[in-house]
């Protein structure tokens, strides 16, 4: 079989999305960790458009996940460095540990679509990716303890939440803290929309403006955006603990 001609525009935007969620963890760890006011402020500021950064980033790893032969070497080690993260975490971190973060959802979604790729590929791509939308959209306030958007909303029952057993599927106990958490619902559902698009990516029907390179410095982002995410936060975090005694924390 012919390789698939590359997309570099979804290099692009998947490397404009880390530097998105790079630029996110850093306002997060020097507001949060070392109470910098302006950074926690910005950091609040920009929570709102955050999650939209997220998805795009997921669906274009659902894409990947579609165009890839090797998905279950790519899932073991995107689940591996996940666990090196809550682990790193727990000990730095304790009160705001990355237990079910974007990398425990991305290796969990790659492993499960290996055995739901023929179910889902009975479904036509079209329907697939309307399916995944309104799917997305009706379970995003589960962490919330909610089903469907507002004004229209439906109260889970509480016992879905008590355990925390669940947290995984978004059933987390609705007073706890986790940064960069990441449940199953709705999350997957924005992977699996990829998973469906990576159908026109493998027959070339994209745009054919998203063919050419235009941006390295994102394209670079991009394709080593595992890389940069598993090194980006130590770093961060690093730089800060190192300056932090020159500053006055404001």
């Amino acid at each position: 079989m012919a390789q698939t001609k590359r997309i570099h525009t979804l290099d692009e935007i998947r490397g404009f999305c880390v530097f998105c969620m790079v630029f996110d963890h850093a306002l997060f760890t020097l507001g949060y960790m070392f109470g910098g006011e302006f950074a926690r402020n910005a950091f609040d500021f920009f929570t709102f458009i955050s999650p939209a950064f997220a998805a795009t980033f997921i669906m274009i790893c659902g894409i990947s996940c579609y165009l890839s032969h090797s998905n279950l070497k790519r899932g073991i080690k995107i689940l591996a460095a996940a666990l090196v993260i809550t682990v790193a975490t727990l000990t730095v971190t304790p009160d705001a540990p990355i237990v079910f973060g974007i990398l425990h959802l991305l290796g969990t979604s790659v492993l499960l679509y290996i055995p739901l790729r023929k179910l889902l590929d009975k479904i036509p791509a079209g329907l697939g990716i309307a399916l995944s939308a309104v799917l997305f959209f009706l379970t995003y306030s589960v962490s919330d303890g909610k089903l469907g958007t507002e004004p229209l909303t439906i109260e889970l029952p509480a016992v879905l939440y008590e355990s925390g057993y669940l947290m995984v599927l978004g059933f987390r106990k609705l007073a706890s803290a986790y940064s960069d958490y990441f449940p199953l619902l709705p999350w997957i559902f924005a992977f699996f929309s990829g998973c469906f698009l990576g159908r026109f990516a493998r027959e070339e029907k994209f745009p054919e403006f998203m063919y050419k390179p235009r941006v390295p410095f994102f394209s670079m982002l991009g394709k080593s955006a595992f890389l940069v995410y598993i090194a980006h936060q130590p770093i961060a975090y690093g730089i800060f603990y190192l300056l932090s005694p020159l500053t006055d924390k404001t």
